[in-house]
């Protein structure tokens, strides 16, 4: 096995991935950003100064500098603080009528004499001193801290970049099964829980692409809750459309966590007869060769396969809003982590909306069922099997997700809910999350360029927000594999809305960590273990 070193060499070399650097749209993009910098510069040149430090020596009219007002000179050479000789008591009447900056160098003498004027004036030496050199230190404090967000805003960019190549290279490559005839194929268990209530238009649209999946070894296990969930007609009409298809559900689940979702899943797990096990969410779309795909990236050193997070093509502006943020700001954070475990490096970044996982690792572990402490269940499924040494993948085909019905409040709730579990998992999240959002980031980025490069902080804000912005759209095109259905108009509305409520989401996120699923509340504890918040407790 390569070295991460050598697989990161392997990586670099190859060539394909200069078709970034060529696009149309960059040339685009920088017609804009030359508009957009030449317009801040001359308004910047042509605005006046409202800096009242600088004063001209040759006006008459021009006030001397106060030395009560010792900001007003440049901290690099303070004024010289002018000798006070000692004076006779007959000549106080003339210090005062020089106004009371003189009077109160003079009262602070202690009376009158030589001695107090001496005193005065190393008084004044060592407070003009102590205040340089406490500029200086704030100075210096400040620069240090402008140089470490620069440095933070430029990882962010490479991200960005590595995202990009990373996504255009391993998205959409579908690979072949490597095997010599059907006896070599590994059996897959499809568990597949389902909620119908209430009823998704497209369930039976999603669950019939599973039975015309076009791989010759697997089982379908319908996870049904409830008795009389309508979901239940639905599985019962594809099993006989589809009679050549292994197929069979189980009623009821068994409790055996606070997880809803595991325990849904626990009866169809203990009855999987395959080797590789496919948790597999009712709202997903699948095309005929994705477990294929997903199959021939379990090699021998891998424990689990999953894909990234998309959507189908759907109407309407909500549909629009979650293609934008899982095509976005979800798909770079998701394609560099796995690109990082991929280099060995450990990183877990999956998602069990389709998740494949070998059960004999599971099942040393006492199955799914050891992980109904957890809500985020996916999470701790990577974290153990990572944990016993195998490798996580990111399959080459998104998980298009086909929700028959989409709204905003919806949506917000999905990115509040996760924002919460990561938090919990996660804790440093709680610092790294807001300042990796394009908004947050690009303010802080503007005050350090100000500081460090004096860079119009307006100017800069802007570069950073159309830079980004154009990032963006060439991950959402990549994931899309051509271009989004809709236009460039709608795409900048959706970004700019997902971009900023991020914000108020984080915000809503640590104000309030209970977690509402199902119709149930949950209080995470950290490392993400959930405990029910509205369990009735019986007084003896």
């Amino acid at each position: 096995m390569l070295s991460p070193a050598r697989r990161v060499g392997a990586w670099i070399s190859e060539k394909d991935w200069a078709w970034a650097f060529s696009s149309t749209a960059y040339r685009s993009w920088a017609w804009n950003v030359g508009v957009l910098l030449l317009v801040s510069s001359a308004a910047h040149h042509n605005f006046p100064t409202t800096s009242s430090s600088v004063v001209s020596p040759s006006s008459p009219s021009s006030p001397s500098p106060s030395l009560s007002h010792p900001s007003s000179f440049s901290p690099a050479h303070p004024p010289p603080p002018p000798f006070l000789p000692a004076t006779p008591a007959s000549a106080t009447s003339s210090y005062d009528s020089q106004g009371p900056q003189l009077s109160r160098i003079r009262n602070s003498s202690g009376g009158g004499g030589g001695g107090g004027g001496i005193g005065s004036q190393n008084s004044i030496f060592s407070s003009i001193g102590s205040s340089g050199s406490t500029m200086l230190d704030t100075q210096l404090l400040k620069v240090l801290f402008a140089i470490f967000i620069l440095v933070f805003w430029t990882v962010f960019w490479v991200i960005h970049v590595i995202s990009i190549i990373y996504g255009y290279r391993k998205l959409h490559r579908r690979r072949a099964l490597p095997m010599d005839g059907e006896p070599g194929v590994m059996g897959v268990s499809i568990l597949k829980p389902l909620v119908g209530t209430p009823m998704d238009p497209n369930l039976m649209t999603n669950l019939e692409t599973f039975f015309t999946l076009n791989y010759p070894k697997f089982e379908l296990l319908f996870c049904i809750q409830e008795e009389g969930d309508p979901s239940i007609m639905i599985v019962q009409q594809l099993m006989k459309k589809h009679p050549h298809v292994d197929a069979s559900y189980f009623i009821g689940g068994v409790e055996v966590g606070v997880n809803p979702k595991i325990n849904n899943m626990q009866p169809g797990y203990l009855a999987a007869k395959h080797e590789l096990v496919l948790v597999s969410d009712s709202g997903l779309l699948m095309k005929e060769d994705t477990l294929t795909d997903m199959v021939a990236h379990m090699t021998p050193d891998v424990g689990i396969v999953h894909q990234m997070p998309f959507t189908c093509d759907r109407k309407g502006w909500p549909a629009i809003l979650e293609k934008v943020y899982f095509g976005t700001s979800h798909a770079r954070m998701y394609l560099f982590l796995g690109l990082l475990d991929a280099f060995g490096l450990r990183v877990n970044c999956c998602t069990g909306m389709s998740c494949l996982m070998r059960k004999k690792v599971l099942d040393e572990d006492g199955g799914i069922s050891a992980f109904g402490v957890y809500l985020a269940e996916d999470y701790f499924f990577a974290k153990y099997i990572q944990g016993r040494g195998w490798g996580i993948r990111i399959s080459s085909q998104p998980a298009c997700q086909n929700a028959g019905t989409t709204r905003v409040k919806g949506f917000l709730s999905r990115l509040t809910r996760w924002c919460k579990l990561r938090i919990a998992m996660v804790p440093h999240t709680l610092f790294l999350e807001p300042l990796s959002e394009c908004m947050v980031l690009g303010l802080i980025a503007s005050w350090a360029g100000a500081v460090l490069l004096r860079a119009d902080y307006l100017t800069f804000f802007l570069f950073h927000t159309l830079t980004w912005s154009l990032a963006d759209w060439i991950m959402l095109n990549i994931v899309q594999n051509g271009p989004p259905p809709f236009s460039k108009f709608e795409f900048v509305i959706s970004w700019l809305f997902r971009e900023i409520s991020a914000i108020f989401i984080f915000v809503h996120a640590v104000w309030n960590p209970v977690i509402s699923w199902r119709h149930k509340s949950f209080k995470l504890r950290w490392g993400g273990i959930a405990e029910p918040v509205n369990t009735k407790v019986a007084v003896m």
